[in-house]
């Protein structure tokens, strides 16, 4: 990574001069990949919204940087499954993510409004921290899953395994199009997708727990670990230890969709709010009164 950060400064500091910055807000949708939605592709009713605000500094024709705060929700249910297995596993989820970004973005066709070059496609790879707190819902009420270790985690008893982080790392990357209005304003669409090191977005990602010994520790954490009794009462007294609960071979993803607009802020070329600045757009210097 610190490499690839070294080629691209470079790349950046040959490719031209148009320094600038945008701040701007982002408005869109967020959704997920993980054992809760294993059976089908990305579910389209588990789509949330999301919101974030951000800013990019445009340092060449071709190449830009972009630190940004977003905030969305990502949900699934074993109910949306196409498999009657995941079905009668009936385990559910949301969560809020709140991720803090930067990302550096490549225009794949030459940028620079001066010139008349506004609108672009472009790549974009990075490095965030994400905060993210899986809850499921059951008779009615929500439960935070992290605390409870409903895999085991954290019982002395079952080995003291750690219960995961809240807080991750991911590498987000994705293809967005922007287009400059005016002087002043951008419009802009794009696509992420955020790989995580971490299969518990959904709280679910590795065996059943001994429910016999996890029940006298927490029954909630038990009841919310093994919810195949509630569709199929006759499964209450099995004890499903050592059976897999998700996938702990494939580690969640979690993405956001939607729209940004952008306002450019003050650069030598003249995108800006104040009048000392017209010496870099008409060639004159102006009178400056006491």
């Amino acid at each position: 990574m610190r490499q690839l950060f070294t080629i691209l400064l470079c790349f950046s500091f040959f490719s031209g001069f148009s320094q600038y910055y945008e701040i701007g807000t982002f408005v869109g949708l967020t959704n997920y990949s993980g054992d809760l939605n294993e059976g089908s592709p990305i579910i389209p009713q588990e789509y949330n919204p999301a919101i974030g605000i951000f800013a990019r500094y445009n340092a060449s024709r071709t190449f830009s940087i972009k630190a940004s705060l977003t905030k969305g929700q990502i949900s699934g249910s074993d109910a949306n499954a196409d498999l009657e297995a995941l079905n009668m596993r009936n385990l559910n989820f949301r969560s809020d993510i709140v991720e803090l970004a930067t990302t550096f973005e490549l225009n794949l066709l030459p940028y620079a409004i001066r010139e008349g070059k506004t609108s672009t496609p472009y790549l974009f790879l990075g490095v965030g921290g994400f905060y993210h707190n899986p809850q499921a819902q059951m008779r009615g009420n929500w439960y935070d899953l992290q605390p409870l270790g409903t895999e085991g985690q954290g019982y002395d008893q079952m080995g003291n395994t750690p219960r995961y982080s809240k807080y991750q790392v991911s590498f987000p990357m994705g293809i967005g199009f922007k287009f400059n209005l005016n002087n002043k304003v951008n419009l802009g669409f794009e696509f992420g997708a955020r790989k995580t090191f971490t299969d518990y977005l959904d709280d679910v990602g590795g065996a059943y727990p001994d429910l016999a010994m996890l029940r006298q520790a927490n029954p909630i954490a038990a009841s919310l670990s093994y919810r195949t009794p509630e569709v199929m009462p006759s499964m209450l007294s099995n004890n499903p230890e050592g059976t897999m609960r998700g996938n702990p071979d494939n580690k969640d993803w979690y993405f956001f969709l939607g729209f940004n607009i952008s306002v450019n802020m003050t650069d030598k070329y003249g995108l800006d709010f104040d009048e000392k600045y017209d010496v870099f757009k008409t060639g004159f210097t102006p009178v400056v009164k006491d």
